[in-house]
């Protein structure tokens, strides 16, 4: 398993339209699958998924403003539509006019921004599929753990995150985990992006996107409704923010996605369960290639 150092080193550097500089890593050939993270973590979270991947893909991460080896910036108003900007500035440089999206947690949010924009013509790539794991992608059905609403809160979410303990970051990811939680080597990966720059105390900054989703998730909700691509469900049905609960309502929404669940498995599949991540997207981008040569 690559270690974060390593997968940090890895990395490339592309400067935003925001001018601000974002890490990127990409590896392997063939269909071209992004890999959008989710908060807190940071793009290492996918290093078993894209070991995997890599095999017969190219993978493309990237660490969103304000985590992992990206820059950030303190004070600053992060947004989700300028993490999305970023998505589509990396895509330009590297001269990539269609990808298959994985997004999971605040990746989703962003991705579910870029497909807004594809459905009004303001998109500057194409999105050849899309693999959702777990996120409130049903406002109503998501339940934001107590740190994450105390984060939010004015004041009192900059003193605490100001405070945010290794300790403590453990045991709020192994909190939203299933059966299996996380062992030293794991969060100690996991830290080294969260905490880099100390990038763990922007916590309180970057949750605003929680506020974002309360003002949009009428119209975002809408774009995921009227993808009418292939759309795929990898959920974790153990996790307490955005498990079975949100699944079961997506499913309502969005007759027409394919489902793997994941029992015992919490927020994090591509962590927790990675071959089965890997495996799903495997199977939907190869049948897309299948379709495409047989029609």
């Amino acid at each position: 398993m690559i270690s974060a150092q390593d997968w940090v080193a890895e990395c490339e550097t592309l400067v935003s339209r925001h001018n601000h500089r974002l890490a990127y890593r990409r590896r392997g050939n063939g269909p071209t699958v992004l890999l959008l993270h989710g908060f807190p973590t940071w793009s290492y979270d996918y290093a078993s998924v894209a070991t995997d991947l890599v095999r017969d893909h190219e993978v493309i991460t990237l660490d969103f403003l304000g985590y992992g080896a990206s820059d950030k910036p303190n004070p600053y108003q992060y947004s989700v539509d300028e993490s999305a900007d970023s998505v589509e500035d990396l895509l330009d440089h590297l001269s990539r006019p269609s990808v298959y999206l994985v997004m999971h947690d605040y990746g989703c949010i962003v991705g579910q921004e870029l497909i807004d924009r594809h459905l009004n013509g303001k998109l500057r790539f194409e999105i050849s599929g899309i693999t959702v794991l777990n996120c409130g992608i049903v406002y109503s059905a998501y339940r934001p753990t107590l740190l994450q609403r105390v984060l939010n809160m004015p004041v009192v979410g900059k003193f605490v995150s100001g405070r945010i303990t290794a300790a403590q970051a453990r045991a709020g990811l192994n909190g939203v985990m299933g059966r299996g939680k996380l062992n030293d080597e794991e969060f100690a990966n996991l830290w080294h992006g969260m905490s880099l720059r100390d990038g763990h105390k922007l916590a309180h900054l970057l949750i605003g996107y929680n506020n974002e989703r309360g003002v949009h998730h009428k119209r975002w909700e809408a774009a995921l409704s009227g993808w009418k691509g292939p759309l795929q469900l990898v959920w974790g049905l153990d996790d307490p923010v955005s498990g079975r609960h949100v699944l079961e309502q997506a499913k309502k929404v969005l007759p027409d996605a394919s489902v793997v669940e994941l029992e015992g498995v919490g927020h994090f599949p591509q962590v927790e369960a990675p071959k089965a991540v890997a495996g799903a997207i495997r199977e939907v981008v190869g049948r897309q290639i299948y379709d495409s040569t047989h029609t």
